[in-house]
């Protein structure tokens, strides 16, 4: 089978007459495998990818882009193409911005165009893509565009000399700002290179600032395994800096590039027994304390000096953060340990606090599996608590415990109908815990066919704020605009069921209209990848006529 119009042809008179196997799953490695064939002309070859990226659709070019992908992606198994060159600069144009010289090019695009072109970057011809970024690396003259395309042609080609070479060489002013990019992009790409292990050596005994050595020490560990510069360099961190934080993250990576390093095990074993010796810092001795534990317990989870640090901090704790991180780090380590249990146990029947209650009943559960406590804790919380962020924070919690667990699918999936801007951050929070649901459960089905047309109302009554101002607020978080309406389009993509997608994109497409562009971009934005979305998992026929 040689023609490649078996894959792809296409009936603008009838679409169900059409052959569309290109925009099915099933279907795609017998294409790529198609045009791997030698016994395939050259000549058919060329005319499926001009077909392809010439594709129109006809509903919004979602379709159109699912076909110029498809081609790129078949440049890894046909890379003479003639079209390889303007295709890879294509994907390079959706990908990133400054890879796009004209003007005209310099719109903003949907971020799910910009994700999909960025992930079939990695699957067509890397040697086009490897040899288009380091072009750019060697003759840009932004030293931020340099960086970013550095750090991606370290992504795509481990270990590629230009790209370390690059940021190795790259001009830095002796500053934070400039010190901390090059420790971060090197961390990134520069596994095992000597020069850079040597730049970021000389860089942590430079550091202006106790945060910035920090981070250089962490990038360290990141490329520096069995090193020795690197760990002589930590060893002596170790031995000579007088800030805890500095010696946490020294001791911690010593054990990265040496997973044995006694001299490490030591010192966090000293910042355990630390806590509570920093009267004048109390809250930063037991962040210490609780990091130096965190370690320890990773590496042996039994440890009871470590254990017992984090009890301690329980106990102890004067700022609230630290005491929720302790009692989760508990469930994380102690499994098992009775003076882990005992401890949760008390903090349970002790505290009045919701929030901690929660994560305790979580801990628990994890250390004591079937813990009756933990699950009537939960219950408790759902059943006598009148703040719904609590109630959807215990409802998260129950399900992990008890999956399918009735009260607690009916709690995430409680969205309010009337006037949901009274409640957006509770509106937000509870569809990102909708995705834990089994769509195969039949309350969650009911609960989901309740939930979703209540979601698409929000999208479509939603009025864009002030620039200054927040629509999804709570008392810890605050979210934009933009954050609070794709959080909501993020899980509606990833809760919607097969039957749903014809009557979103008739609910929603009217909104992807240059005039709501304008008036709101970013319910656009939403938009887009919920259809976006729709349009993956529709055929193109089904789609076409939905849309238009």
């Amino acid at each position: 089978m040689h023609d490649w119009q078996y894959f792809f042809n296409h009936d603008r008179s009838n679409l169900n007459q059409g052959t569309y196997r290109i925009f099915e799953p099933e279907w795609k490695a017998e294409i790529l495998h198609w045009f791997s064939q030698e016994d395939v002309a050259k000549e058919q070859k060329e005319d499926f990818i001009q077909a392809l990226i010439d594709f129109d659709d006809g509903c919004g070019d979602f379709y159109r882009y699912r076909a110029y992908f498809l081609a790129a992606e078949a440049l890894s198994q046909f890379p003479e193409c003639s079209l390889g060159d303007a295709i890879v600069e294509q994907l390079l144009k959706w990908s990133y911005a400054y890879f796009r010289q004209d003007k005209r090019d310099w719109q903003i695009l949907p971020k799910p165009l910009v994700k999909t072109a960025r992930k079939t970057l990695e699957l067509t011809d890397q040697k086009r893509v490897i040899a288009a970024f380091v072009h750019l690396v060697h003759t840009t003259e932004s030293r931020t565009v340099l960086r970013l395309a550095a750090e991606k042609l370290g992504t795509l080609d481990s270990g590629n000399k230009s790209a370390i070479a690059a940021l190795v060489l790259m001009p830095i002013t002796e500053d934070r700002h400039g010190f901390w990019q090059r420790i971060y992009s090197l961390g990134k790409i520069a596994v095992g290179d000597e020069t850079a292990i040597a730049v970021l050596v000389n860089d942590i005994k430079k550091m202006p600032d106790q945060e910035i050595c920090v981070h250089g020490i962490r990038a360290l560990g990141d490329i520096a395994y069995g090193n020795q510069t690197a760990i002589a360099t930590l060893s002596k961190t170790l031995e000579t800096s007088q800030y805890d934080h500095e010696r946490l993250q020294a001791a911690q990576t010593l054990l990265q590039v040496d997973s044995n390093n006694q001299i490490a095990i030591n010192v966090l074993f000293e910042l355990v027994k630390n806590v509570g010796q920093s009267p004048k810092h109390p809250d930063d001795a037991q962040y210490i304390a609780d990091g130096a534990a965190r370690v320890l317990s990773q590496i042996d989870p039994s440890n009871q000096l470590a254990i017992n640090a984090l009890v301690d901090l329980i106990r102890t704790a004067h700022d609230h953060s630290d005491l929720n991180l302790a009692v989760k780090d508990l469930g994380r380590f102690g499994a098992g340990n009775e003076t882990a249990i005992v401890t949760l146990i008390e903090l349970i029947t002790s505290t009045k606090d919701d929030y901690l209650l929660c994560d305790a009943a979580e801990s628990l559960e994890k250390i004591d599996s079937g813990n009756k406590l933990a699950l009537s804790t939960l219950f408790q919380i759902l059943e006598t608590t009148q703040n719904e962020s609590q109630r959807l924070d215990a409802a998260e919690n129950l399900l992990k415990i008890d999956p399918g667990n009735p009260k607690a699918i009916a709690t995430l999936c409680q969205i309010r109908q009337s006037n949901p801007y009274e409640h957006e951050s509770i509106l937000t929070d509870a569809v990102q815990n909708l995705e834990q649901l089994d769509p195969e459960n039949k309350l969650v089905q009911e609960k989901l066919n309740e939930v979703i047309p209540t979601l698409l109302r929000f999208i479509q009554i939603f009025q864009q704020d002030d620039e200054n101002k927040n629509c999804c607020n709570n008392a810890t978080i605050r979210l934009p605009c933009e954050s609070c309406l794709l959080d909501i389009a993020d899980s509606l993509t990833k809760i919607l069921q097969k039957e749903h997608l014809p009557q979103v994109v008739i609910t929603l497409k009217d909104y992807l209209s240059k005039k709501f562009y304008k008036n709101n971009s970013y319910r656009y934005e939403a938009v887009f990848k919920i259809i976006w979305h729709c349009a993956q998992n529709l055929t193109y026929p089904d789609f076409h006529k939905v849309i238009n």
